[in-house]
């Protein structure tokens, strides 16, 4: 039989470019190929045998690439189980695709690099509770963010964002949001629905107002503004209010 014809199709360009690999090319002159299933590879290339699908070796081996190509101190058990991952200063243009299956993560830093969007993928990782995206190239974010239900510190600081999506006013465990220094010419009256918001910062934009249903944010604690803003009445009254300018 035609080792094409036994393995899908969609594995083929895979596998041939793993035939450069030592531990395939030993497969391959071991074995009958119809013999080969995705157990002994994983064996041979991971040194590990155990029932595998042919998606969990993929993944498997996406993951290895991404250990190698930004050098993690991380073996791939250990980057799956992460509840923490620091991206920071990796001068990325995109989120490697891998970030988005690690479902274990509770924080994710990916600041000071070059990302220009983050996309629908970001929506994967719901038990998500802190995510630093400041001083990168943002104009867009996914409404997939409003997945992140878990999310309670969330800074897109220094970005080129001319609005957010509007599901980040469904973020109701926010305690700290930051959206200073960007291109916003307006906050909606959703924000008032940040009930748990303790820190609010709109620094840097292009706003000359912001709503007064901001003033029904009673556990605001911080509210940090341009000089130039005029502030309602509603939110000077806020009991435990400091605005800083």
């Amino acid at each position: 039989m035609n080792y094409f014809e036994i393995v899908p199709s969609d594995l083929n360009n895979i596998i041939v470019s793993y035939l450069l690999y030592d531990e395939l090319k030993i497969i391959l002159n071991t074995f009958d190929l119809v013999y080969i299933n995705w157990n002994t590879i994983n064996e041979y290339h991971f040194g590990e045998y155990k029932s595998i699908s042919i998606n969990e070796y993929l993944n498997r081996l996406s993951f290895e690439g991404l250990i190698n190509k930004l050098k993690l101190p991380y073996t791939i058990d250990q980057l799956l189980n992460l509840k923490e991952l620091y991206l920071n200063n990796y001068q990325l243009t995109q989120v490697p695709p891998e970030i988005w299956m690690l479902t274990n993560l509770r924080e994710l830093y990916l600041y000071n690099n070059h990302l220009i969007q983050i996309p629908p993928e970001i929506g994967n990782l719901n038990n998500l509770q802190v995510l630093h995206l400041y001083n990168n190239k943002l104009t867009q974010i996914s409404p997939k963010i409003g997945n992140l239900t878990n999310l309670q510190y969330l800074y897109l600081g220094d970005n080129h964002l001319i609005q957010v999506p509007p599901e980040i006013w469904n973020l109701t465990n926010l305690q700290e949001l930051s959206l200073s220094h960007n291109r916003l010419t307006q906050i909606p009256p959703e924000v008032g629905m940040l009930n748990n918001l303790r820190e609010l910062n709109l620094r840097g934009n292009q706003l000359t107002q912001v709503p007064p249903e901001i003033g029904a944010l009673n556990n605001l604690q911080y509210l940090y503004l341009d000089n130039n803003i005029q502030i309602p009445e509603s939110i000077k009254k806020l009991p435990h209010l400091q605005i800083i300018k």
